[in-house]
């Protein structure tokens, strides 16, 4: 498996394949997914007469807020990581990327990283963002052996679906990401096909790695396909 390396020597995977992955274990789980979004006309209106309160007016825009909430801060954080060039690192830590890329870490997730929640110690994290109703995104899933590794997707409410990992049983193939509006064509040789909620997507893959030289070394030979 080949990658390309940015300037800032992080390993990156083309638009439309992310190679990077572990599998072992023979069958797969199919992951539940999350709740579809109904539509405004699915949406029954307020009952003739009633009387709302000031309280009751204020407690709905609150949740009407946090139910927002999350989709405006996804967009706005894709904007932000569309602004890179290319795949590579922000201020040397963040790894960002363009819609439709990944950007792999080549180490553990610096202290200095705030963008997101990074709670594990042991893992090499990557990310980048899709939208993938008009660009369904490929995942390849090579077999590196026992090693531990999850591929996380979540949906713009920052729900997580699908179901790419070692405790899925995910077996070595050709994957792909849509969204809920896509109506293309399924490419011949594609294992399954995981829904996403809504047409952008974070793209989170992590991979266990040992804190020895020698484990290192080994994972740079996994993640180049040495």
């Amino acid at each position: 498996m080949s990658v390309n390396v940015s300037r800032s020597a992080t390993k990156t995977l083309g638009r439309g394949v992310i190679a990077l992955l572990v599998a072992s274990t023979p069958g797969f789980a199919h992951a539940q997914q999350t709740m579809p979004i109904p539509a405004s006309t699915d949406v029954s209106p307020p009952t003739a007469g009633i009387v709302m309160t000031k309280d009751y007016v204020a407690t709905v825009g609150r949740m009407a807020y946090l139910w927002g909430w999350p989709l405006i801060n996804a967009r706005h954080r894709r904007a932000t990581f569309n602004k890179s060039p290319e795949p590579g690192r922000l201020g040397g830590i963040l790894p960002v990327a363009p819609t439709g890329y990944i950007t792999m870490l080549t180490d553990y997730i610096a202290p200095e990283e705030r963008f997101v929640t990074c709670p594990n110690q042991d893992v090499v994290y990557g990310f980048g963002f899709a939208a993938v109703d008009k660009d369904p995104v490929i995942i390849q899933v090579p077999d590196f052996g026992k090693r531990f590794w999850v591929y996380a997707f979540y949906d713009a409410r920052s729900n997580s679906f699908g179901g790419l990992g070692k405790q899925y049983g995910t077996r070595p193939g050709i994957y792909m990401v849509v969204g809920p509006n896509w109506k293309g064509t399924i490419p011949k040789g594609i294992t399954r096909v995981f829904h996403s909620p809504t047409d952008l997507i974070g793209m989170a893959p992590r991979i266990f790695m040992d804190d020895t030289d020698e484990d290192r070394k080994q994972y740079s030979l996994y993640s180049t396909g040495s």
